[in-house]
């Protein structure tokens, strides 16, 4: 029975019933898929009231295999991350459809932690697998323990500034008092605009906005080279270009890191490689997002500028969906605000000919 719910592709169990449901919306349409194809596979997800590593690995074999409009995938991820913040803090138990066959699973995997799940596959493969069979696939985006990980912080966040909005009401009512006690009169105008002024002073002390600007890189060196093609895929795997918060500025090291990923991949014209993007969770989700995206994209531009084929660089950004290190601490921050990178696959026909 339970292979009724699941499809086996290349050794890997993926969710039928969801796979289904965008294999019949592209028979009938050679368009990418729209918000309403969206809303029928959450609705599918939402069924079980879970969010189960298989649903996870489905998702994200969809998004890679499967054209959807901008709407329809902003309006996927949206609510997938939404509704799994929600059940995240006290989770039901899953459908009697998907009991039997999912219950197991489902609870083993969330109990491990995003940092035991980077272990098992740093001691497997040196791949972050998108389309080799026998790799560990990375969790997809958005990951479950990173939802509940934004959950609480949120929660802690909205604690903190009502917290916050508490105690500064009840100094302006003192304030306020003792002005009026020592004032029978009305205040000057003169001091009407103080006031003023002091309120647009402490309205404006908000969280800032990211800046998009790209600073100048300057010529890297190349401190690595790589005597085979596995030696490149490795280190390409483990590289993190480091960012500083809330803006496209470089770490001190960037250049030279730049510029050794760059000999590597024209050394091995053959490998294809995903840019990642990621900040840490200061600022708006939307923002973090855009900011992303650029993050991977400059680097990709830094990349073709040192040569480096365009047919081989492939960008995305993931916001502050995919931290690998808390956000409670400046430490862990710093470790979140990075792009890095996956290999996706290695075209043989582009290969250096000895």
């Amino acid at each position: 029975m339970a292979d009724s719910y699941y499809r086996t592709i290349k050794g890997k169990q993926y969710d039928r019933e969801l796979l289904e449901i965008v294999e019949k919306a592209t028979k009938r349409t050679k368009s990418p898929l729209n918000k309403n194809v969206a809303k029928n596979l959450f609705e599918a997800i939402k069924d079980g009231n879970d969010y189960t590593e298989t649903e996870k690995r489905t998702v994200k074999y969809i998004r890679e295999n499967f054209s959807f409009s901008e709407e329809a995938d902003e309006y996927l991820r949206t609510e997938i991350r939404k509704w799994a913040a929600k059940i995240s803090v006290a989770v039901k138990k899953p459908s009697a459809k998907k009991a039997a066959s999912k219950k197991s699973k489902s609870s083993n995997t969330r109990s491990k932690t995003r940092n035991q799940i980077f272990e098992e596959e740093d001691s497997t493969s040196y791949f972050h697998s998108y389309d080799e069979s026998e790799e560990d696939e990375i969790a997809p985006t958005p990951e479950y323990d990173e939802l509940v990980e934004l959950n609480n912080y949120e929660k802690k966040q909205s604690k903190s500034y009502r917290k916050l909005i508490l105690i500064g009401l009840i100094v302006i009512a003192v304030v306020a008092i003792a002005y009026f006690a020592r004032n029978c009169s009305c205040a000057p105008s003169k001091n009407k605009a103080s006031k003023q002024t002091s309120i647009n002073s402490s309205n404006s002390n908000t969280t800032p906005k990211i800046d998009l600007n790209r600073t100048e890189v300057e010529a890297g060196k190349v401190t690595s080279r790589f005597k085979t093609r596995g030696e490149a895929i490795r280190y390409i795997n483990d590289l993190k270009i480091r960012f500083i918060k809330q803006s496209l500025t470089l770490s001190s090291d960037a250049p030279d890191q730049i510029a050794t990923l760059a000999s590597a991949l024209k050394e091995y014209p053959e490998i294809n490689v995903r840019i990642k993007g990621h900040t840490c969770f200061i600022g708006e989700l939307d923002e973090n997002k855009i900011l992303s995206d650029e993050r991977a994209k400059f680097i990709k531009d830094e990349l073709e500028k040192n040569g480096v084929s365009s047919s081989q660089l492939d960008y995305r950004g993931f916001g502050e969906t995919t931290n690998i290190d808390t956000n409670y601490t400046e430490a862990g921050r710093i470790q979140n605000r990075r792009v890095d990178f996956s290999v996706l696959g290695v075209d043989v026909s582009k290969e250096k000919k000895p």
